[in-house]
């Protein structure tokens, strides 16, 4: 037990989340997002949101389904970025892959809805901002969740009667 806490104490060090440790608005670390379920969501933001985001940001969250018979949807009603400056950029994945070299398969930019559904059990969303300063806008907020490939149905097995 005194080994998961010293372990615990030295992760929160190394993070910077001690009471007292400032963590800035302008820096996001890459996540994973597991989703063990049909119907498992997760509510991510750009960093600051709902007050405007930085400049320079390239934020990274890769998402991964429960197997490969499911699918990972993007939905963002209120995006608030500059148009053609910061985008959401979303990278579709068959395996787990580096995202060295790749194009995106769908982007968000603007103020317009956001709505992304990966057509394999890995998805990279990436927000990126332009280096340019004077930022009022607030970035966004989504719901990320699972889909199968039934368009949401649960199928019932099948039992043979013989």
């Amino acid at each position: 037990m005194c080994e998961l806490i010293l372990l615990m104490f030295v992760f929160a060090v190394s993070c910077g989340l001690l009471v007292g440790e400032s963590i800035s608005t302008c820096k996001c670390l890459d996540r994973i997002i597991l989703l063990h379920n049909i119907g498992d969501f997760r509510i991510i933001s750009s960093p600051n949101y709902p007050e405007p985001y930085c400049s320079g940001m390239n934020c990274n969250w890769h998402v991964v389904a429960p197997s490969n018979k499911f699918r990972i949807q993007f939905s963002a009603d209120n995006l608030d970025l500059r148009k053609n400056i910061d985008d959401i950029l979303f990278y579709d994945y068959s395996k787990p892959e580096l995202l060295v070299n790749r194009t995106d398969n769908h982007r968000c930019t603007g103020d317009d809805l956001c709505h992304y559904t990966s057509h394999f059990q890995y998805l990279t969303i990436c927000f990126k901002t332009s280096n340019m300063e004077d930022i009022n806008n607030f970035g966004f907020q989504a719901v990320v969740t699972t889909r199968d490939l039934n368009g949401g149905k649960i199928r019932k097995p099948i039992v043979k009667i013989q």
